[in-house]
């Protein structure tokens, strides 16, 4: 049986106006740590994970906050968050089992080893975002005011998640879905507060003018678009590449997490050759002819106006430096 014994809808109601004038506002990271844990106290759960809709329909785990559930706890949440998805229903949980194959006798699995298991719809009117999964273990199954509960905490939380992701398309690049000036400049100002050593990369690619002139614009964005993820593929959580427009069309810009010069060296020649494979569209593969990466080391006392020219002065030295290598003359782009 739950320990709690009445609802609280006070909670309730102040878990919902944090996330109304918070969430929004948060990065992804901490919006989704904020939902995990204001679900887990409003309920009395023991652990919290947010499941989010890939571009293709595939659901992944993309926040867990609390203890971890058993197996079967983990079994059933599964199967509890692609039932919501498919059927686009709200609420979900092991306490009352649909009569599908299988999940029945995980959720009667479930009941014996005195835990419960409820997943929830975070979804805006027709948009259906992702589902909040929350677990107790070893207190019993909750109860249906519980339940209840979850389900209105979870289009609050839905909201708060829809307002982020609209402010984020708002601050993407239109072409690559990469952080555009506005969140990476405010993510380099987080940076540069916390007074943690870090890095600036500046990439820029050689092969872009040449496709625009020949085969079009659409061509090159499809160019840029495969340097973006050829990148996004080489960070570590919580790096990112972003493009700042005014710039140079053909340059991205990385916040990466290291704290030497060695160390940085080496990632940027790693990034060099591993880019310089980078998966692009026969048609234009020709042209592209690899990165030049450069780079430099903030700290406290590293401002975002010295930082860039740093990188940039370092990237600018690099290109001419493969170009000289490879043999070929500086004016080509």
């Amino acid at each position: 049986m739950a320990t709690l014994d009445a609802p609280r809808p006070s909670a309730l109601i102040a878990y919902a106006y944090d996330l109304m004038d918070r969430g929004p506002e948060l990065e992804r990271d901490a919006l989704f740590i904020m939902i995990c844990e204001r679900a887990l106290a409003l309920a009395g759960a023991d652990v919290a994970a947010i499941w989010l809709i890939g571009p293709t329909g595939e659901l992944r785990a993309e926040q867990v906050c609390g203890g971890r559930p058993s197996a079967t706890g983990i079994r059933v949440e599964r199967q509890l968050a692609e039932l919501v998805v498919s059927q686009r229903g709200q609420i979900a949980t092991s306490a009352e089992a649909p009569m599908q194959p299988g999940l029945a006798g995980l959720c009667e699995q479930l009941d014996e080893e005195g835990a419960g298991t409820v997943c929830a719809a975070l979804q805006r009117r027709n948009e259906l975002l992702g589902v909040l999964c929350l677990h107790r273990v070893e207190r019993g199954a909750f109860e249906a005011w519980e339940t209840a509960e979850v389900e209105r905490f979870a289009r609050f939380a839905a909201l708060a998640l829809f307002q982020m992701t609209e402010r984020e398309r708002a601050e993407r690049d239109e072409v690559t879905g990469t952080p555009g000036r506005r969140m990476l400049l405010r993510a380099l100002d987080d940076r540069l507060a916390d007074n943690e050593t870090f890095a600036l990369a500046c990439i820029d690619f050689d092969g872009l003018k040449e496709v625009n002139n020949t085969l079009g614009y659409e061509a090159g964005n499809d160019l840029i678009r495969a340097v973006a993820r050829g990148i996004d593929d080489l960070l570590n959580r919580g790096e990112i590449v972003g493009r700042l427009h005014g710039r140079g069309g053909d340059e991205f810009v990385c916040l990466l997490d290291e704290t030497t010069h060695e160390g940085l060296e080496r990632r940027c020649r790693l990034l060099e050759a591993t880019l310089d494979r980078a998966a692009v569209p026969p048609e234009i593969a020709s042209s592209y002819l690899g990165v030049s990466i450069g780079a430099a080391l903030a700290n406290g006392s590293t401002g975002p106006g010295p930082l860039f020219t740093e990188a940039e002065v370092s990237m600018r030295k690099r290109k001419a430096e493969r170009k000289r290598s490879q043999g070929r003359p500086s004016g080509r782009e």
